[in-house]
């Protein structure tokens, strides 16, 4: 974990210095050219240029961090004098992926697809097969975040609570009378019946209620399959 933090500390290093550096040519090239204009969308493409390199560099690092910390917690003997220590590294993981996050929300806006595929790259790396499978459409800023925070809290619960092999995300648009909604589904295999997901921090009450708030609903069961399925329902675009 040491050399987690430490390279994650390298990586926020070096995206403040790319970016710096970035801000300041544009900074330069639009004095000399005396448009204010040009520098207004330089400051901006380099503020779009830091949030990505921090969230696609640093934060997903940490997530992946998170998880494994996670799996060696739960592999270790319930009376091992390891257990404590693992929790508190997985705590201060959590801390730190939290502050990421809140830094880089000012400059890119959370993503299903960038979350989705951000999923996907973990779960490989665990060697799991994931499929995405996502119909392109316009979601209003609050619905697009809606399912990425949903994307991220299923995968998390998938870790926790199963041995998955499999993972399939989709989303599918519907036309009911009231309008189109997106349906977004997070399914893994190896799910056990008996453990209930996270209701705690960003847990699956909290998304029921980020769901409701959008005239969503969202549902999470374990099947007789052995599938665990978390099924959103959004409007495609968010209530005024």
């Amino acid at each position: 974990m040491p050399s987690s933090t430490a390279l994650a500390l390298a990586v926020v290093t070096g995206s403040l210095l790319s970016g710096g550096l970035a801000f300041l040519a544009g900074l330069r090239a639009c004095r000399a050219n005396r448009r204010p204009d040009a520098l207004r969308q330089a400051a901006a493409q380099a503020r779009e240029q830091f949030g990505r390199d921090v969230h696609d560099l640093v934060g997903s690092r940490l997530w992946l961090a998170s998880l494994q910390g996670e799996l060696a917690y739960r592999l270790a003997d319930e009376d091992s004098p390891v257990r404590p220590a693992l929790a508190g590294v997985i705590e201060s993981v959590r801390q730190a992926a939290a502050d990421i996050r809140n830094v880089t929300r000012s400059y890119q806006g959370i993503s299903l697809w960038a979350e989705a595929a951000d999923s996907r790259a973990v779960l490989t790396a665990r060697g799991m097969h994931c499929v995405l499978d996502l119909e392109h459409v316009d979601l209003a800023p609050e619905v697009d975040a809606a399912f990425a925070v949903m994307v991220r809290e299923a995968v998390a619960n998938m870790l926790r609570h199963s041995r998955p092999r499999r993972c399939h995300i989709t989303l599918r648009i519907t036309v009911r009378s009231e309008g189109r909604s997106a349906l977004l589904t997070v399914a893994n295999d190896g799910a056990n019946p008996q453990a209930a997901p996270s209701e705690d921090g960003h847990g699956i009450a909290n998304l029921r209620d980020r769901a409701a708030a959008l005239n969503g609903t969202l549902d999470a069961s374990a099947g007789p399959d052995g599938w665990f399925r978390l099924v959103a329902e959004l409007p495609v675009r968010a209530p005024r």
